[in-house]
């Protein structure tokens, strides 16, 4: 399916979360694949595939509230950590990310607007350092990115863009668990995924969080 038949399902879907369980199959089974072919991450550990599943499925909840089309998002929370080569603080893995990011889009997504690759693009290579989004693919990906942070180091509202993403950020312990469980049944209920997968997934991220994310690559 290209990219005119991906808007022209989404422009005549009628309910939104009929639309949300498409996009949310469509992360899982297309694009997180090809984005695992290229990104420099681990599947699993603090900064391996599964966060960046979480980031994507975050930012996907934000841009329904903000009219944001979710493709770009999507791609942008896949590609915004591929050139990571540790957990570490590194403000270059987003630069480096930049040609990466370029060189998956032309080949896997010819048919993306050119505004659409810009917007992509930029979210991918500002998110360490940008601060106001300067459009709802941005304000998507750096929204969910930092929502992890604000759980665990506190809630600054001035690090978000958009009023979803304050209020997830914002969650009390309760709510966040609770948004979580609510998250996992959404994927549960509608065969994204199933628990025994969930679960899965959750042991070996702390597992690897135990010893480090394993990347792909040395840090240089």
């Amino acid at each position: 399916m290209n990219i005119k038949e991906f808007l022209k399902r989404f422009s005549n879907t009628k309910k939104i979360e009929h639309s949300r369980e498409y996009w949310a199959q469509m992360f899982f089974e297309q694009i997180l694949p090809q984005i695992e072919q290229v990104s420099n991450q681990s599947r699993y550990g603090y900064h391996g595939l599964t966060h960046t599943t979480q980031v994507a499925l975050f930012g996907l909840d934000i841009a329904y509230t903000i009219n944001q089309h979710p493709l770009p998002v999507l791609l942008a929370a896949g590609l915004h950590d591929c050139a990571r080569t540790s957990d570490k603080w590194c403000m270059m893995h987003s630069p480096n990310a930049v040609p990466i990011a370029q060189n998956f889009l032309a080949k896997n997504y010819p048919e993306l607007p050119r505004s659409d690759v810009k917007k992509v693009i930029n979210a991918v290579k500002n998110h360490t350092v940008g601060r106001r989004a300067p459009d709802g693919v941005a304000a998507c990906l750096w929204d969910g990115d930092r929502i992890r942070l604000s759980w665990e180091m506190g809630y600054k509202p001035e690090c978000f863009s958009t009023m979803r993403g304050r209020q997830i950020a914002g969650l009390s312990e309760q709510g966040q668990q609770n948004y979580i469980i609510n998250q996992e049944n959404f994927l549960i209920n509608n065969n994204i995924r199933t628990r025994e997968q969930i679960e899965f997934e959750r042991q070996q991220d702390e597992i690897q969080n135990k010893i480090g994310t394993q990347f792909k690559n040395n840090c240089r």
